[in-house]
């Protein structure tokens, strides 16, 4: 009697859901029960007269795509440290009388169907201030690959058009934050930065891609239903 109504309550919720979210805005991934992946730390500290180096970046175990694993995985190593060898280049070749200063760390923001997170790297090489740059992985831990944002979506839906509509009224909120004109936001891309953050859509920008530093890297969260 308990399963039953159970069941009950569960379609009843469905039909709900499909009553006040377009299908188009749902989530097309498989329900496939995967046990979940988790992260583990990989740390690079180094300290020399010129730089210092303290990096903390994630890699992946347990997905059942164990070639995909180690593609992402070594993705994430190799942007890593081409990053640190660059920096570390400059800094041996002008000799900074204040060390540049080199940081990364990971945030796990959700873990179910989605397995997504950003690292953060900050990086000071002189000047006012440093810079962080945001990179986020969202990988289907179903498939166990990389998804783009288009992945979100029921094929031939226009989400661009609905996300684009979105960020935008959000900016009408606060215009005098953001850059106008040519600067300004001009629509998302076909590889637009984003993260899933306890099953929501967070839409994501560097630095000075459409606002001022002063203002960070700006984020948008999407009113929409992601089925997670």
């Amino acid at each position: 009697m308990k399963k039953a109504i159970r069941a009950l309550i569960g379609i009843i919720i469905l039909i709900n859901l499909v009553h006040i979210y377009p299908q188009g805005m749902l989530i097309k991934l498989n329900g496939n029960a995967v046990e979940n992946p988790i992260l583990v730390d990989k740390t690079i500290k180094e300290k020399t007269e010129f730089i210092n180096i303290n990096v903390e970046i994630p890699q992946i175990i347990g997905l059942s795509n164990k070639n995909g694993e180690k593609v992402i995985n070594k993705e994430i190593l190799d942007w890593t440290t081409m990053w640190i060898k660059d920096t570390k280049d400059v800094s041996e070749e002008f000799k900074p009388t204040v060390p540049y200063e080199m940081k990364a760390n990971y945030i796990l923001t959700n873990d179910k169907k989605i397995l997504s997170f950003y690292i953060d790297y900050y990086q000071f090489s002189g000047g006012a201030h440093g810079i962080t740059t945001r990179k986020p992985y969202n990988i289907s831990i179903d498939k166990g690959e990389k998804l783009q944002l288009k992945d979100l979506f029921d094929e031939g839906y226009d989400y661009k058009k609905f996300i684009n509509e979105e960020i935008q009224k959000e900016i009408n909120k606060h215009p005098d934050y953001y850059f106008t004109g040519k600067e300004g936001f001009q629509g998302i891309k076909d590889n637009q930065s984003f993260y899933i953050k306890d099953g929501k859509l967070i839409i994501h920008f560097p630095y000075y891609e459409i606002a001022p530093y002063a203002f960070g890297m700006p984020e948008f969260e999407i009113n929409t239903k992601l089925n997670l």
